[in-house]
């Protein structure tokens, strides 16, 4: 167990004629806590061996279901709605509107899959075949990673307050609860994915986006939404080259996929590189929409400008269609429990 100070002492009685005593409760509990809910956030009740045995929390099976509520919970914590949210704040987590919309063209590209994936096992099918499932174990392993990282450090952010920057060094998988431990271990893609992200240690990205997160809630006006914006920029170049870019985007074999995507874009049924502000895949309307139409998807600066033009349109529709925009998010939240 984490040697860090404890940081609340509730009093607890057990049994009835029992005297008070204190249960310690340190960073690293909160942590694993914080994980547990991640892990729920992702999880549905069902029956084990169905349709015989008790029910037990089980991961939801498919990517584009993942997708989907993790959109939804995304949602959620912009407007609010999440454990510890406070109305008054909404906006505080900008980047979480931003990312409703991503983890949910994420959810677009998972259903494309499904497409080829229930087309018939012909021959010259195979490569494409072949393609689609490094595409979507690539795309579902990001969302899946990324999820269990981000989720937390907001989470633990809106909960606890007053906690979070003495603790948020704390934060190790290593160091975890031994059940959540365990639990974690056992998610997918853990054996590769944990040692790519420094096990979920904090980075200096992620401290100065809660830096300005805690700025915000002070301000108004323009100078809250320069906080906004330097915030979202924070956590996407933590998101982007902290977690994608190890975990997928150096992959050969995912490359090699989005090369093949970029060489057939503008084909029937194969997706654009592109980013919409609404709950549909894509649309026709250019101030709604961004596409990427040079570059590479794995190459961390190219990726990066084009992440720079999406949040650029993102913050110039929440300062002049942010009813629309928080409208649209407010629909995304809906999925977050999505089955």
């Amino acid at each position: 167990m984490s040697n860090t100070p404890p940081i609340a002492t509730p009093e607890i009685n057990k049994a009835k004629n029992a005297p008070p005593h204190e249960i310690k409760i340190n960073c690293a509990q909160l942590w694993s806590l914080a994980q547990a809910q991640a892990i729920r956030r992702l999880s549905t009740q069902r029956k084990e061996y169905y349709p015989f045995g008790s029910k037990k929390w089980m991961l939801v099976s498919d990517f584009s279901t993942r997708a989907a509520r993790i959109a939804g919970v995304y949602a959620s914590f912009y407007l609010e709605k999440e454990d510890g949210g406070q109305v008054a704040f909404k906006g505080r987590f900008y980047w979480m509107g931003l990312a409703a919309f991503a983890s949910k063209q994420v959810m677009c590209g998972l259903n494309f899959t499904r497409i080829v994936d229930a087309a018939p096992k012909k021959p010259v099918l195979i490569p494409a075949k072949i393609l689609n499932h490094i595409g979507k174990n690539g795309l579902g392993k990001g969302n899946f990673w990324l999820f269990q990282d981000i989720f937390c450090w907001h989470w633990f952010y809106s909960k606890f307050p007053d906690s979070f920057f003495s603790c948020k060094s704390a934060r190790n998988s290593d160091t975890f609860e031994k059940p959540i431990a365990d639990a974690v271990k056992k998610l997918p893609w853990s054996e590769e994915s944990l040692p790519a992200i420094n096990n979920l240690k904090v980075t200096p990205e992620v401290s100065s986006a809660f830096e300005l997160i805690k700025e915000t809630e002070a301000l108004t006006g323009e100078e809250r939404a320069k906080k906004q914006y330097k915030s979202l920029l924070a956590i996407a170049n933590h998101e982007q080259l902290n977690i994608l870019q190890k975990l997928i985007y150096n992959d050969w074999s995912f490359q090699k996929t989005l090369d093949a995507q970029k060489l057939a874009e503008g084909a029937p049924l194969v997706p654009l590189r592109s980013a919409a502000f609404s709950t549909l895949c894509d649309l026709d309307d250019p101030d709604l929409r961004e596409q990427m139409h040079d570059g590479k998807l794995y190459h961390a600066q190219q990726r990066m400008d084009f992440i720079v033009k999406i949040a650029d349109k993102y913050h110039n529709l929440m300062r002049k269609k942010k009813s629309y925009m928080e409208g649209e998010i407010a629909s995304i939240a809906s999925w977050k429990n999505i089955e």
